[in-house]
């Protein structure tokens, strides 16, 4: 490796390789060294390299996670990256991969996962860069994730080396994280925003990484004051928990950066948080598929990621995107799945995903508005809005989700949002459900969700309005 490579590739090579003394993540009261994850890995490259077929990753450890994938790359084995707590994604990916070997850092009832605790417990950290290390080059298979499933079933999107290094490359120029910094991240690392943001970014940049998840808001707030980090990653559910933790302003470093990514962020949440914590979330929009398209630091307007380019088309409102990270031709237009409009001279403004973007008496209007209105309502823990098709016309219905021990009905509800929204961007049914359905990246399961009407309308368990 050149001294002077400072490409992604070769400063998480240098990550792993210059100092393995150096802790690189911290999860659960445990921590990981360069010398112990390359010891794992070590351990696990001979079973791994046993056979010829994918294998699959059901770790919830940073540390072993890593080293599974370092595991991987030596034996020239394709790794698809699974959520350890579920059989949908291992089921999805068998469909696939009839023959693959699903391997996890703990014991599994769920399915015939094979458990490598014991292989990983007595490994032994490597004094030495071993000669097997390679990393994958730009044109090879990095790893492979699935999607959320929010609205379907799993996909499974494969990223290769140049997909991975130039998105790094490019969001270590935004975000101007310092050299040696710590990261604390709040999403696991088998969900793409924590895999990127909390595992591959830090290594690239040099970071130590603490990996908190399933935290209550206070404890979010614990470990703020108690690592003080330089870049924080959590979704738009983190942020709105940080802020009902968080009723007086809290004394964090201001060059502290807090990131957001996989839904679109509450305005209300984000300008909570900016007034409490002393500085603006970072909001990262994207997808599996596309990686990072373009970031905001709230409330000013999505600009592109550096050679990111994109378009809205006229006729649909969706957002068009050419990237020089997507898995597609770099110089072809990706339209997604999102509405927006311009905004200034170069940014825009998420609507929200087309198919919840509504005409109801000749006006636009998305339904993320009605999510955002219901989301302040006292005692609503999470809120869904979303179109559906009633007697051959599109509707918008809404869910909630209350808090523990509140009270919520449908009456109370929809007053609620009469008083916050034009008539015409009122629920035609609402719906209290004592939990929203999920999808494998906690985001609500707007599948889900529309199917109860797929047979002409809510059930009996429902409280709703036609």
């Amino acid at each position: 490796m050149e001294q002077n490579d400072r490409s992604g590739r070769a400063r998480l090579l240098a990550s792993l390789t210059c100092d393995l003394g150096r802790t690189l993540f911290r999860a659960r009261d445990r921590e990981w060294t360069a010398g112990q994850i390359l010891g794992a890995a070590e351990s696990l490259r001979n079973m791994v390299a046993a056979s010829d077929v994918p294998i699959g990753v059901a770790f919830a450890q940073p540390g072993w996670l890593l080293a599974a994938l370092l595991a991987g790359w030596a034996a020239h084995r394709q790794v698809l990256i699974i959520d350890p707590g579920l059989k949908r994604e291992a089921e999805v990916v068998r469909r696939t991969h009839p023959a693959i070997r699903i391997y996890a850092d703990r014991g599994s009832v769920m399915d015939d996962r094979i458990a490598l605790g014991d292989a990983l417990a007595a490994s032994v950290p490597a004094t030495a860069s071993p000669d097997w290390l390679r990393l994958p080059v730009d044109h090879e298979p990095f790893a492979s994730l699935l999607t959320s499933a929010s609205t379907g079933e799993n996909k499974i999107i494969e990223k290769r080396g140049f997909q991975i290094y130039r998105q790094a490359e490019a969001l270590a120029s935004v975000l101007a994280l310092r050299e040696h910094s710590r990261v604390l991240s709040f999403v696991p690392p088998y969900h793409l925003l924590g895999f990127f943001y909390g595992l591959i970014l830090p290594l690239v940049q040099g970071a130590e990484t603490v990996l908190a998840t399933e935290l209550t808001g206070p404890a979010m707030v614990e470990l703020l004051e108690k690592y003080r980090p330089d870049l924080v990653v959590g979704t738009a559910t983190h942020y709105r928990f940080l802020v009902r933790a968080a009723q007086r302003p809290i004394g964090q470093p201001s060059a502290t950066v807090y990131v957001s990514s996989g839904a679109p962020l509450d305005p209300a949440v984000a300008e909570a948080f900016a007034a409490r914590f002393g500085t603006p979330v970072h909001d990262f929009y994207g997808s599996t598929e596309l990686g990072g398209v373009a970031f905001r630091a709230w409330p000013a307007p999505y600009r592109g990621m550096p050679g990111v380019r994109w378009r809205i088309d006229a006729e649909t409102s969706a957002i068009e995107v050419q990237s020089p990270w997507a898995s597609a031709a770099q110089d072809a237009w990706l339209a997604t799945d999102d509405a927006a409009e311009p905004a200034g001279d170069d940014g825009f403004r998420l609507l929200g995903r087309r198919d919840n973007v509504l005409k109801v008496g000749g006006k636009r209007f998305s339904s993320l508005e009605v999510e955002e209105a219901l989301r302040t309502l006292p005692g609503v823990a999470e809120a869904a809005a979303f179109s559906y098709t009633r007697f051959g016309e599109p509707a918008l219905a809404a869910a909630v989700e209350p808090e523990p021990g509140a009270s919520l009905d449908e009456t109370v509800v929809r007053a609620f949002l009469a008083e916050r929204l034009a008539s015409y961007k009122l629920p035609r049914s609402i719906l209290v459900l004592a939990r929203l359905p999920r999808g494998s990246h906690d985001k609500v399961d707007r599948a889900a969700l529309r199917a109860i009407f797929a047979d002409g309308g809510p059930g009996p368990r429902l409280q709703s309005r036609s």
